[in-house]
């Protein structure tokens, strides 16, 4: 992640509160279900797919269904910025062996949203943001358990979607693609070598729920 693209994005979101008035503001919050995929080609590639052409039954690395809560905020009719928590569950086991892998972790990401004007009650745009995404995963069978950590940087655009169904109470809608790829996973503290790279890019789409606290706005 550049830090011209961290800039851009940083002066997005202060243009939007710059160009808000104040008694237009409005905040709630927001729960969603997501489905994701995950890029992880080097753990298929060097764990997965060497296991099981020696006897295991390991599935792909792929992703699958999850879901997360935020804030949201809109400083006018146009513009909103999100702050959003998004675990991430991706496991494989081999049922013979009762060897498992698990993925998990944790994501926390912002994003500012532009919508384009509306006379009804759908709006659409399109956002884009930064993330910080955390492993907090681990490889185990019946005798030995080791950890799997890690961290990076990620960012993510998006077309979004809106429908106030009444006064603060909205559908939500958004599918776009993330690029975070932790480059060097930990086992039991230790780099891998070759490093090992955890990769949670790809689609992302999510339907949710949003409420808002009552503004002058009326939204």
């Amino acid at each position: 992640m550049s830090r011209m693209r961290i800039a851009v994005l940083a002066a997005v979101a202060v243009m939007a509160f710059a160009t808000a008035p104040a008694f237009a503001m409005t905040v709630g919050g927001e729960v969603f279900g997501a489905f994701s995929t995950y890029s992880m080609n080097d753990w298929n590639d060097r764990v997965i797919d060497p296991a099981n052409n020696s006897g295991a039954n390991f599935d792909n690395l792929s992703g699958g269904i999850g879901g997360g809560l935020g804030l949201r905020m809109w400083p006018n009719s146009n513009w909103m910025l999100a702050a959003t928590w998004e675990p991430m569950f991706e496991s494989t086991k081999d049922d013979a062996s009762s060897t498992e892998f698990k993925l998990n972790g944790n994501s926390f990401q912002g994003t500012a949203g532009y919508f384009f004007p509306s006379t009804g009650p759908a709006k659409f745009g399109l956002g884009a943001g930064v993330g910080f995404y955390q492993l907090n995963g681990e490889g185990s069978d019946p005798t030995t358990t080791i950890d799997l950590k890690g961290s990076t940087v990620g960012f993510h655009f998006l077309g979004m979607m809106e429908w106030t169904v009444s006064p603060g109470f909205a559908i939500t809608g958004a599918g776009g693609y993330r690029v975070a790829n932790i480059s060097d996973t930990e086992v039991d503290g230790q780099s891998a070598d070759p490093k090992l790279e955890t990769d949670y890019s790809g689609l992302m789409l999510r339907a949710g729920l949003a409420f808002y606290m009552p503004s002058a706005s009326g939204k």
